[in-house]
């Protein structure tokens, strides 16, 4: 059967005027790197571009600290990048973790192609590298990676089979403003995330000084608590099981697909760092079992166990109706001492970090109980005081949630 059989074409006739479907090895050469990472004793000192240097990576730049290793002057020759080269992962145990690539940004004579990567060098005529890696990184390219490749426990591409990778590909001028266009939209997400990081070091560091100095010019009087430092004089040292009713665990019930007519339930791997709930993977579960455990607005559930151990989430209005699993445990509220949305900031404190810390047993499984956990110290300003922080600190919030969104936006886009 010849090689070009092995992959399927793209339908043709739903491509523009002047588009055409071709075999990757004929507009690129293809190769596969044999370079491994030893370091021999007379061979040429160089760097090499690893697997995870391309799966984790857009494009490939001289100052990205590559590993350093030795490599023969035929080697060197054959596999130092040029400007323009596609490289991409060609095994991996996942088959969506093939046909990764990355783009070449400049020419990096001492950087060479490594193992378990393969190297696709556009011919200039015919084709762009930067609409190259576009390609590769499309959901088409991945669902072709995905079907042609071999294995069972560990995946991989042939070099037949990527040769004969089928594109659609328009005429280079428009390969060029194609590239050029998604770039920007890259360039736009990038800065999104750069603000978004950025705001959200900053309030950090306002929810900080806000949880333990109060509001700027609030206070004249100042008192100093053990293990908390100077606080706010009119402020109280409380602990968290005094604020609220009696803590109780969640249901023990196993997660089936979710059910619109059900109630989510919540389990401790859906809970963010940042305290919001995941929005996939959704389950439901047997609602004879759930019974009593219905969350309500203003409840605050605390993981107990594992990695997750720490994370909070607030149940808020607008959530829908939710049942919480075991591993979880819920705080509720006394009316009149503290506000949820308080309390919820409080965990996302720095103090708060390092109790979670100092709860973990060494050797042992992360776990902390609801004894524990209710012994939290928490400092509490007067009500009014607790709203307006939490105010603030939810305004900065809105700001990272537009930034997030318009983010999302561009990433659909793309």
């Amino acid at each position: 059967m010849p090689v070009a059989a092995t992959t399927r074409a793209p339908d043709a006739t739903q491509t523009p005027d002047g588009w055409n479907v071709v075999r990757l090895g004929d507009v690129a050469e293809v190769t596969f790197s044999s370079v491994d990472k030893k370091t021999v004793e007379g061979e040429i000192p160089v760097r090499l571009c690893n697997y995870t240097d391309v799966f984790y990576n857009r494009q490939v730049c001289i100052d990205m600290p590559f590993m350093e290793a030795t490599a023969s002057p035929t080697e060197c020759q054959r596999w130092a990048l040029r400007e323009g080269d596609v490289l991409f992962t060609r095994d991996s145990e996942t088959v969506d973790e093939i046909g990764v690539p990355a783009y070449v940004a400049s020419d990096m004579p001492d950087v060479l192609c490594g193992y378990h990567l393969g190297l696709a060098r556009p011919i200039p005529t015919s084709l762009e590298g930067a609409f190259l890696a576009r390609a590769l990184a499309s959901q088409t390219a991945a669902r072709e990676f995905s079907r042609i490749a071999n294995g069972i426990t560990r995946f991989g591409l042939t070099l037949g089979v990527t040769r004969a990778l089928k594109l659609v590909l328009p005429p280079l001028s428009e390969q060029r403003a194609i590239a050029a266009v998604l770039d920007s939209i890259d360039g736009a997400i990038e800065r999104a995330d750069e603000v978004i990081a950025a705001t959200e070091r900053l309030r950090d560091a306002l929810l900080d000084e806000l949880l333990t100095r109060g509001l700027p010019g609030q206070h004249s009087e100042w008192k100093a608590v053990p293990g908390l430092g100077t606080i706010p004089a009119t402020w109280k040292v409380s602990r968290l099981g005094d604020v609220c009713d009696r803590p109780e665990y969640g249901a023990n019930a196993p997660a089936r697909p979710f059910d619109q007519n059900l109630p989510r339930y919540v389990r401790i791997t859906d809970i963010a760092d940042d305290g919001r709930l995941l929005s996939e993977d959704r389950r439901s579960a047997d609602p004879k079992r759930t019974r009593g455990f219905e969350l309500s607005v203003g409840d605050l559930l605390f993981a107990r166990s594992g990695v997750s151990v720490g994370r909070t989430y607030l149940h808020r209005s607008g959530s829908g109706p939710c049942v919480y699993a075991g591993y979880l445990i819920r705080f509720r509220v006394l009316p009149g001492v503290a506000t949820p949305q308080f309390l919820e900031r409080w965990t996302r404190s720095q103090f708060y970090g390092r109790w979670v810390r100092s709860m973990q047993r060494s050797g042992a499984q992360p776990n902390i109980n609801a004894t524990e956990y209710s012994s939290l110290p928490i400092l509490l300003p007067p009500l009014a005081e607790q709203q307006v922080i939490t105010d603030v600190v939810g305004s900065v919030d809105v700001a990272i949630e537009r930034v997030r969104n318009e983010r999302d936006a561009l990433h659909e886009c793309k």
